[in-house]
């Protein structure tokens, strides 16, 4: 059996540490499957088992308890046999609340020994960033958080560190970077809030043949306002969407879905980042500055047992290419590959029937994918469209992307207290798949194929 620590999103999110009512267990444990198949007949399929188990102490002191948070997932390696164990962000806490404070109100001291991708940058999951923080780290992301909740405000500051590894003068070398985070929320009034937040730091070294050790610098910035009226609405169900979101194993078996009076809210988010990277006109060592860019809104409504989400997403080509800066390995774009946007939008509605705890919902999706034209001395300018990192198409030379449209039937079934489902049906008509097949020279060229696939994805829970 293998064993390798690797860093996936957490289950909880950056300044949302679960608030542990008096009544609560001191233990709690859950343990969930998940069996995803996105398109059927690709290689793309998965099963993963998530077990976490969350402990607290009782008062230390006045005021003071200790809490423990062991999440991790379970799988096969590369489909092989071999057993994976990856760290899910487990945590140690320690929470003081002063005797005058009110409920939900203290100060909460947070270290992740392992990995700290709960430490991010944004609000809403998909233009969500800096999760993975570093490139090319030897082990994880180890981090520590400190937060200071208050009635109408908070504020937190967070550290997280990797130990990177690079060449320099054909020697390997180990150093260790720094990303810092600070941040805050006020509440304006009963329902408006703001929010933002900030980074600053290296995230690693350039890996050129330039051998000039130069390092990436990285700075940002988040913000958001959130108007809200009444309970929260929480989301539909959309797994292929919201699987990465670190509260994905809380946040959908919450009992919202049960409630049944007037709620809504609107979310305007927008986040900016910049690093340094290699210029791509240049064969001498230079840097210059990279802007990445994006944007959420998020509307949601309930109305009795019915709940409709508007979602709408807007990220740089730059921005898509974050954790894998540069079209080009760790140069900046130039603007003749003539970079653009994704640009994504969605409308989801379900209803809740009470009697037998169902939930079906429909939703639907459109999205432009981030498109650039590689520099190609063999075939001039290639046409890419960029869906995440690791995933791209190259399509026929003078072809431009094309509109991508998803249909999903979603069923949500909730089991009493202890246990729950959830499955996703989906049509997907992509008119970017490519595959590179051999023209009449022999040359292997990206040729369309078929556009249209199914997938569907199930979710088991259990809690104790």
């Amino acid at each position: 059996m293998s064993l390798q620590l690797a860093t996936l999103p957490l289950l909880l999110s950056l300044g949302q540490a679960p608030e542990l009512p008096k009544d609560d267990p001191r233990v709690q444990a859950r343990l969930s499957f998940l069996a995803r198949d996105p398109e059927v007949g690709t290689q793309d399929s998965f099963t993963q088992w998530h077990a976490a188990l969350e402990a607290r102490s009782p008062e230390l002191t006045t005021g003071l308890r200790a809490e423990a948070a062991l999440s991790f997932f379970v799988d096969t390696e590369g489909g092989t046999s071999a057993v994976r164990i990856v760290d899910n962000a487990s945590a140690l806490r320690l929470r003081y609340q002063p005797s005058s404070w009110g409920a939900g109100e203290g100060l909460t001291l947070s270290v992740f020994p392992l990995s700290a991708s709960r430490i991010h940058m944004g609000y809403a999951y998909p233009v969500s960033w800096s999760r993975k923080s570093f490139l090319s780290p030897v082990d994880g992301e180890p981090g520590v958080e400190l937060r200071l909740k208050r009635s109408r405000w908070s504020a937190f500051a967070a550290v997280k560190s990797a130990e990177l590894s690079f060449e320099s003068n054909l020697d390997l070398r180990w150093q260790r970077r720094y990303l810092g985070f600070v941040g805050g929320a006020f509440d304006a009034t009963p329902e408006l809030r703001v929010e933002a937040k900030g980074t600053l730091g290296k995230r690693g070294v350039l890996s050129l043949p330039f051998n000039d050790d130069r390092e990436i610098p990285s700075r940002g910035a988040s913000a958001r306002l959130f108007w809200h009226r009444g309970a929260p609405v929480g989301n539909t169900v959309d797994l292929s969407l919201y699987a990465g979101d670190p509260t994905f194993y809380e946040r959908f078996f919450t009992p919202d879905v049960a409630a049944t009076d007037f709620a809504a809210s609107v979310s305007l988010e927008g986040s900016l980042q910049s690093q340094d990277l290699q210029d791509p006109h240049s064969l001498a060592p230079k840097s210059v500055t990279e802007t990445a860019h994006a944007a959420a809104l998020d509307a949601r409504l309930r109305v009795g047992r019915l709940r409709l989400n508007v979602l709408g997403t807007y990220r740089s080509f730059a921005f898509v290419r974050l954790e894998t800066p540069g079209l080009s390995p760790f140069y900046s774009t130039p603007a003749e590959d003539e970079p653009r946007a994704e640009l994504t939008g969605s409308i989801g509605v379900d209803y809740h029937f009470a009697r037998t705890g169902l939930t079906p919902g429909l939703l639907v999706r459109g999205s432009l994918p981030a498109f650039a034209r590689l520099s190609d001395p063999y075939s001039g300018n290639r046409p890419l469209v960029i869906l995440e990192p690791g995933r791209l198409f190259a399509l026929p030379s003078g072809a431009d992307r094309s509109l991508m449209t998803t249909v999903k039937a979603t069923l949500r079934w909730d089991l009493l207290d202890v246990a729950g489902v959830l499955a996703e049906f989906t049509y997907l008509r992509n008119p970017n798949r490519t595959e590179f097949m051999s023209d009449d020279n022999g040359v292997a060229v990206p040729v369309h194929v078929d556009p249209d696939s199914f997938g569907g994805t199930v979710m088991l829970q259990v809690r104790l």
